[in-house]
């Protein structure tokens, strides 16, 4: 568990691998210097001895303090849940069953859930690619830009680190490390997929992939969708290939293609709106505009941003 500014969540958090019904497990939680109070919250919680926290001397950022707790793990099986996410109490025990029972499956992933700030679950328009009502378990045998299940809601063995390394720190700073990741798995190894819900990931306007802190956020989606096109038709791909250049070279790219800015730039907009954001909000819709002076959406977008700006009470 990675833990950074999430005091309003981490003790639930915890609280609910406290529950579960399977009860050998270790509990790593690394936080990443925390500017709340977050360490204070979790220290009542490590008279639990299964619980342990390590404070990072300085900020890592995601993926290194990631990395970093996923090289402590002691068990043969490791999993995750961010510290502003839950689970349900046979989370972990569903999972292990499935390695138990399976001994060539090496990874395994389930359905999931958004849920928001009170915990209620949630229609999430980027989710509606992901809804279905599976009626079985199965394989997961092909690359997918959209995996059924959540990533941190994957459960894998240990052993996968030493065939496939630990999650890129080329990622570090945006998000796509664990898609990425799983790319790699799974162009050798299929993943088993729970038809259960076994994971709740909680829409948080203070979460990695809701902060546009990073330019490189804006094209994240698009290296992940260019890795998966590289290793699905090639095997390989820069980063496997040593060949961070070339993939700077092709952010270099993205960041000179107008449409796909202004598109980029449209949509962080929206984000910013819907936490009331209005400065970024502002910031964004100038630069969409900017790029594009006769893109619908952008008057769309400006629309819904004086709406909720003006109006909404």
């Amino acid at each position: 568990m990675c833990s950074y500014n999430s005091a309003e969540y981490v003790g639930k958090a915890i609280e609910c691998i406290q529950a579960q019904t399977y009860t050998d497990w270790e509990l790593i939680i690394s936080d990443d210097t925390s500017k709340d109070n977050s360490t204070e919250v979790i220290t009542p919680y490590l008279k639990d001895k299964r619980i342990k926290l390590h404070v990072q001397e300085k900020n890592l950022g995601y993926v290194k303090n990631k990395n970093w707790a996923l090289r402590q793990a002691t068990g043969e099986l490791v999993t995750q849940l961010d510290s502003d996410d839950l689970c349900p109490p046979d989370r972990i025990e569903k999972q292990a069953n499935v390695f138990i029972n399976n001994p060539e499956i090496k990874i395994c992933g389930s359905d999931f859930q958004a849920i928001g700030v009170d915990d209620k679950p949630l229609n999430v328009i980027e989710f509606d690619s992901y809804s279905e009502d599976y009626k079985e378990d199965f394989l997961v045998t092909e690359l997918q830009l959209k995996y059924p299940f959540w990533f941190p809601g994957l459960m894998w063995r240990r052993e996968l680190f030493d065939e496939f390394g630990y999650f890129s720190e080329y990622f570090n700073g945006i998000y796509g490390d664990d898609h990425y990741w799983t790319f790699k798995v799974n162009h050798k190894y299929p993943i088993y997929f729970l038809k259960d819900c076994l994971y709740y990931y909680r829409i948080n306007p203070g979460s990695i992939t809701n902060v546009l802190d990073d330019e490189r956020k804006l094209i994240a989606q698009d290296i992940v969708a260019e890795l998966h096109r590289l290793i699905t038709e090639t095997g390989t791909d820069w980063l496997q290939q040593g060949k961070e250049d070339e993939a700077k070279a092709f952010e270099q790219q993205l960041f000179n293609n107008k449409p796909l800015m202004a598109k980029r730039y449209r949509m962080w907009a929206a984000k910013a709106v819907d936490k009331k954001n209005w400065t970024q909000a502002s910031s964004l819709l100038k630069k969409h505009f900017s790029y594009s002076k006769t893109d619908a959406e952008g008057y769309r977008t400006l629309l819904y941003f004086l709406r909720s700006k003006y109006l909404s009470k």
